[in-house]
């Protein structure tokens, strides 16, 4: 499938799933959560027939599903704060004994929630993104690694379909499962079949010479390797001060993430220079699309330095209403855009054939 004839370019949508993460990361506020979950299962919904690959991604989507409900199960059964109990469970009984409270079970559901959303966000996004065209926007620089993400993204559909065969293939032989004994037929095949599917590949990337330097180039700087590494673990750093509430110091981190990140990105010799053949533009509903998810991100933003309370909540002691502020929830609206953007099953199929 070609971003041509998926109709918006890999730029869009990664633009989109970061403005759609944002307020599942700042907070915990069920309103933005909602509205973003709500937004998030109408593009799904309005995409689902231009995405072949959404069916692989189905059962990562269910796996978030039962996490979430084990993570709110956790969370009542184990968290004594709040002060509207409904039932207490008898204190002989280990870990769990003591007061369950609705207020452990209402944060435990919006954490799940918000789980459930960045799933959702992810599984989208690599159902629909093409991944060559992705791979080609990058610098030389990122090259091996987006190849490596791109490969790790490409192993979940393929194990989980290797997984029905492995299973179909073993109950026509008379198995069935009965115990957590009986899961080994499956997963030896299935840890067997992934590992010679990694030997293969890598043995085709390196008669290919994947990652090779043309030439050393005399101004070579060893410690750029180190320097990345620092980059992206500043990266991290910076996102998780961002979802504690420290804006100024993450916003300071990124701008050091940024300068670094462009010092490295110099362009060097010992690259090979890639060409191409059309290069890749933004169309006219890319930019509706981008512009939907610019909105929702920069209120998401704007919220957080201006009005906290709008993307966080907190039920313990008491249970209180979330703080609604009425403009982020209806910036979130943006991120309909691309269900709004999905091409006619023909005119799809007469572009992916040009």
């Amino acid at each position: 499938m070609s971003s041509r004839a998926a109709g918006l370019d890999p730029r869009t949508w990664l633009a989109w799933a970061v403005a759609a993460s944002l307020p599942a990361l700042a907070g915990r506020n069920p309103l933005p959560l909602l509205a973003v979950l709500l937004a998030v299962l109408g593009v799904r919904a309005a995409w689902s027939e231009a995405a072949p690959r959404d069916a692989a991604w189905r059962p990562a989507v269910r796996l978030a599903v039962l996490f979430a409900f084990l993570a709110t199960l956790f969370n009542a059964l184990t968290v004594r704060a709040g002060t509207t109990v409904l039932f207490t469970l008898p204190s002989w009984l280990p870990i769990i004994g003591g007061p369950v409270t609705l207020n452990a079970v209402i944060y435990g559901v919006i954490s799940g929630g918000a789980l459930l959303t960045l799933v959702l966000v992810g599984a989208h996004v690599a159902a629909v993104v093409d991944w060559p065209a992705a791979l080609r926007l990058l610098p030389d620089r990122l090259l091996t690694v987006a190849v490596a993400g791109s490969i790790a993204i490409a192993f979940v559909p393929q194990t989980v379909v290797a997984y029905r065969e492995i299973r179909e293939a073993q109950m026509a032989r008379g198995y069935r499962p009965r115990g957590a004994r009986d899961v080994a037929p499956l997963l030896v095949p299935l840890l067997h079949g992934g590992l010679e599917r990694a030997i293969t590949l890598a043995e085709a990337l390196e008669s290919r010479a994947f990652g090779a330097p043309v030439a050393v180039a005399a101004g070579w700087q060893s410690g750029r390797g180190v320097i990345t590494a620092v980059v992206l673990a500043v990266g991290l750093a910076a996102g998780y001060l961002l979802a504690v509430g420290q804006v100024a110091v993450a916003a300071v981190a990124m701008l050091v993430v940024v300068a670094a990140f462009l010092w490295v990105m110099r362009p060097e010799r010992t690259l090979a220079r890639r060409s191409r053949y059309r290069p890749p533009r933004l169309r006219r509903s890319d930019v509706v699309a981008l512009a939907g998810a610019g909105i929702a991100g920069m209120a998401t933003l704007t919220a957080l330095l201006t009005d906290p309370a709008a993307l966080r909540y907190e039920p313990y002691p008491r249970l209180t209403v979330p703080a609604i502020n009425l403009w982020l929830l209806l910036a979130q609206a943006g991120l309909l855009a691309p269900a709004f953007l999905v091409e006619p099953a023909g005119e799809r199929e007469e572009r992916g054939r040009r």
